[in-house]
């Protein structure tokens, strides 16, 4: 089994709510990957926007592979603990010369509901990720000041093809537009544990049993989901026009459950972010 993180990692993610740069796929798997995210790319015509390229794990079985790859899972295992599950998974790209694609500082805890307890995001690099093309950029916890997170304190995450990123649900971050030659391409897996829902006030009960009110699926990454949690199962092979339609509707059905979060008030899932 590939390596696991060492105590100094853990402790570093855990001050400072990100650890870079991590391994995750051997050349030859990062080519493979980057080759299949570019034919989804081509296939939603080109440059299609983020919000497009959601959730191709559940859809796409080169993406519900890298959703689980042992080294990836192991990883976002020793810091969640052993039953994990992916939320989501979005593909975000910069082309080159492209200075309108930026994004701002956020974090990530506003949108999905979760706390930094019961998930993480993988950021996995399928090229390479620099200071040039517009590379993630976070502010470290242990640089947090009396006032909060500044972005003058942010550091660049800079990434190798093949390389990832863990960043958790609070950690101030955001990237700047693509002014290089070179496509910037970053396939990010959302991971959370089977409590998240339940901790956050989303479980719905329906016929006795608990229910996750997420109607994009989950997908389960290892471990167990736990009693009443709806499992999507991975992705068979079927012709691509199919596959998109789907990614299509999941995509949207996702967007439509962030959506209804941000409609609730500050506090009303069991934490503030």
């Amino acid at each position: 089994m590939p390596a696991r993180l060492t105590s100094a990692q853990r402790r570093g993610y855990f001050r400072d709510g990100i650890l870079f740069p991590l391994p995750a796929l051997v050349p030859r798997e990062t080519a493979g990957y980057r080759m299949a995210a570019d034919k989804l790319e081509l296939a939603l015509g080109g440059r299609p926007r983020t919000i497009e390229m959601r959730q191709m794990h559940l859809h796409f079985p080169w993406a519900c592979a890298l959703a689980t790859h042992p080294q990836i899972v192991n990883a976002v295992e020793d810091l969640l603990g052993p039953n994990l599950l992916v939320w989501a998974t979005e593909l975000f790209v910069k082309h080159p010369h492209d200075v309108n694609i930026s994004v701002g500082w956020h974090r990530d805890g506003k949108y999905s509901g979760f706390g930094s307890r019961n998930s993480t995001t993988a950021w996995v690099a399928l090229g390479p990720s620099t200071v040039e093309n517009g590379c993630l950029r976070a502010v470290p916890a242990s640089r947090r000041d009396v006032d909060g997170q500044n972005p003058a304190e942010a550091v660049d995450v800079v990434l190798q093809a093949g390389q990832m990123s863990l960043h958790d649900a609070d950690i101030l971050h955001g990237s700047s537009a693509n002014r290089s030659g070179e496509k910037r391409v970053g396939f990010v897996i959302r991971y959370i544990t089977p409590d998240a829902f339940s901790h956050q006030g989303k479980v719905l009960a329906e016929g006795g049993t608990r229910r996750v009110a997420d109607r994009a699926g989950l997908l389960l990454a290892r471990g167990d989901a736990g009693a009443g949690v709806r499992l999507a199962p991975p992705p068979g092979e079927i012709d691509e026009q199919t596959a998109l339609a789907r990614m299509k509707n999941s995509a949207a059905l996702h967007l439509e459950d962030i959506l209804q979060h941000l409609k609730q008030p500050v506090g009303a899932s069991g934490e503030n972010h």
